[in-house]
């Protein structure tokens, strides 16, 4: 299988266990609880997939997904109000899609090689 496929499936099915077990846990601990983790996990995996093999893109793209996921700018914020998993997985997903966006135009301007 090549590597992109079965990176894809990866994240996949990564990102579909997610929603299920940080569903089950929410239940036990809470909304969106910091034991649960696997949502940036799963999320990450996207935009570092676009991210040279570098320490200062690789560091950049941590940091800005960790930005975008604390800040949680529009729709970040309203993704988190989605009970159980699905909001757990969700709002990580749309900060990995805001850090690729940007990864993606560092790379088009040249910027990262």
């Amino acid at each position: 299988m090549p590597f992109k496929m079965a990176y894809i499936i990866c994240v996949a099915i990564l990102f579909s266990l997610g929603v299920f077990v940080s569903g089950s846990m929410a239940k036990e601990w809470g909304e969106d609880p910091r034991q649960i983790v696997i949502d940036e996990y799963a999320s990450i995996l996207i935009p570092l997939f676009f991210t040279p093999v570098k320490i200062i893109p690789l560091s950049i793209t941590f940091l800005l997904f960790r930005f975008f996921d604390i800040v949680k700018p529009p729709p970040i914020k309203h993704l988190e109000n989605i009970k159980g998993g699905w909001g757990i997985m969700l709002d990580d997903l749309c900060a990995a899609a805001y850090t690729t966006m940007i990864i993606l135009t560092l790379k088009a301007v040249g910027l990262f090689r």
